[in-house]
């Protein structure tokens, strides 16, 4: 062999080889970078409709499928020029778990100046994360809706058939809706019963309130419409399992109806927070008539409530200490005084003049309960006046129980020797304290050589003896099934010659 047909073997040889692992390095870049779908489509992919011109609604219905990242997706919509704007139902925007759906409603109306041909409207979901929808092959999602427009013609019919005006077909949607999840939970009000609807097939009613620790609370059922078999489940903030019921037949002890499927859950609340509350019907059942009415009740604490803290604060605290005891004058009575929390003490100053009579007392009677049941006392009330000199530490005198008289109420008869401001203090028999527990204080400056200054024996008129009653639990609030969004009613369909 030449050297001239050898250096030409070893040339093609050399560009060959450099091409083959060209064209391996290229093949290997395009499987190193695949592209992750994020898979987000409409049920069906695309419609089709058609319609006359002119003011009736057109309904069409489709399912928006997340099978990628949870996301919330905003759904909007364009519709051709001069075509009224499309109406989305439930809501334009919604939260998708992985591999969760939404139903939407879109309604739309052809204009009267529409002609004959085929238009689009589009409907197009996006993600509002912006992370997802870098890696989203197709963002938005679009829908498209093609809507053939038909113009009639006008050839008569010898005996046209007329058409019966036609109801729209109900919608999925009352008025608390959207309430699905617990994002979109809707709020209850203790004693406000409200009306929901388990609405389409799979629907669930979210709703939340806020619970107070320590007191009892009743989530009922009282109305069930017959097709449907409920259950209710208690949630707190973290959405912790607190309580469940499917059916409560035992709503009369005396007499248990086991064919009453109502659910019916009470929970004493174990820390203060927002509580939520799911309903839902145990075989995923849905429809237009499947309504139900909620109530929440609280209940209260009972003779001896945990105070709470606002209630408290009469008009004259704060007052707990001899130095912050408040001034009571001469001849002055102060109501509606509170021994409240336990282990409250009232304090006060007033000024004596040496060689004067002075009375100070207590007096509950104006405060105690519409039922009597030990005369003119006070439930809970049971109070304690002790008499301090003017430095406030030095005790002159103690009082229970004043004598001559049946009352729980305390008086002490004073005549200083200097003048001065002296200190009174005022607690209840075993330091016991709640917002119900009311008392008048009054210090009396006697008039020389009179011998009725003492309590009388009537109460002072004036205050409430009760406080206000609670209102009676209200008619329910009524949630509505809403068949046009725009309220206007549907006008009768013109008959087709």
């Amino acid at each position: 062999m030449t050297p001239s047909v050898r250096t030409r073997n070893i040339t093609v040889a050399l560009v060959s080889t450099l091409l083959i692992v060209l064209l391996a390095l290229q093949q290997f870049s395009v499987v190193a970078a695949p592209v992750v779908p994020v898979n987000v489509i409409w049920s069906p992919i695309a419609i089709t409709s058609s319609g006359q011109p002119g003011p009736s609604v057109i309904q069409v219905t489709a399912t928006l499928q997340n099978q990628g990242p949870a996301d919330t997706f905003t759904i909007s919509a364009s519709q051709p020029t001069g075509w009224p704007a499309v109406t989305i139902i439930p809501t334009a925007s919604v939260t998708l778990d992985t591999n969760a759906s939404q139903t939407f409603t879109f309604l739309y109306s052809i204009p009267v100046t529409a002609t004959v041909g085929t238009f689009l409207i589009t409907i197009n979901a996006v993600r509002a994360s912006a992370a997802v929808r870098a890696s989203a092959p197709t963002n938005p999602v679009t829908l498209p809706i093609t809507v053939n427009v038909i113009i009639p013609t006008n050839t008569p019919t010898p005996t046209p058939t007329p058409i019966p005006t036609i109801t729209p077909t109900p919608i999925c949607f009352d008025g608390f809706e959207p309430d699905n999840f617990p994002a979109q939970a809707k709020r209850i009000d203790v004693q406000i019963p409200q009306e929901h609807v388990i609405c389409p097939t799979g629907d669930e009613d979210w709703l939340y309130f806020g619970g107070v620790e320590g007191k009892v609370y009743t989530i009922d059922v009282p109305v069930m419409k017959p097709g449907i078999d409920l259950s209710l489940e208690l949630l707190d903030s973290n959405l912790n399992r607190v309580a469940f019921n499917d059916d409560f037949f035992n709503r009369d002890p005396a007499n248990p109806n086991p064919g009453d499927t109502r659910p019916r859950i009470t929970v004493r609340i174990p820390a203060d927070g927002i509580y939520y509350i799911r309903v839902r019907d145990t075989a995923g059942r849905g429809g237009t008539d499947y309504t139900y009415v909620i109530a929440l009740l609280d209940e209260s604490y009972g003779p001896t409530p945990a105070p709470v803290e606002a209630v408290c604060l009469d008009i004259f605290e704060p007052d707990g200490l001899p130095e912050q005891a408040r001034l009571i004058t001469s001849n002055e009575v102060q109501e509606n005084r509170r021994l409240c929390p336990t282990g409250d003490a009232d304090w006060v100053t007033f000024f004596a003049k040496a060689g004067k009579r002075y009375v100070i007392y207590t007096d509950t009677r104006r405060y105690r309960g519409s039922t009597s049941v030990n005369g003119e006392t006070q439930a809970g009330a049971d109070t304690v006046l002790v008499l301090a000199d003017r430095d406030g530490v030095s005790i002159l005198d103690i009082n229970d129980d004043m004598l001559g008289g049946n009352t729980l109420d305390s008086q002490i008869e004073f005549t200083p020797k200097v003048d001065g401001f002296y200190f009174a203090q005022i607690k209840n028999v075993g330091d016991i304290g709640n917002q119900f527990i009311r008392y008048d204080l009054v210090l009396l400056l006697c008039l020389p050589g009179q011998t009725d200054c003492r309590r009388p024996d009537a109460p002072l008129p004036g205050l409430p003896r009760n406080p206000a009653t609670p209102p009676a639990t209200s008619t329910p609030i009524k949630a509505p099934i809403v068949t046009d969004p725009t309220q206007t009613p549907a006008p009768t369909v013109t008959p087709t010659p």
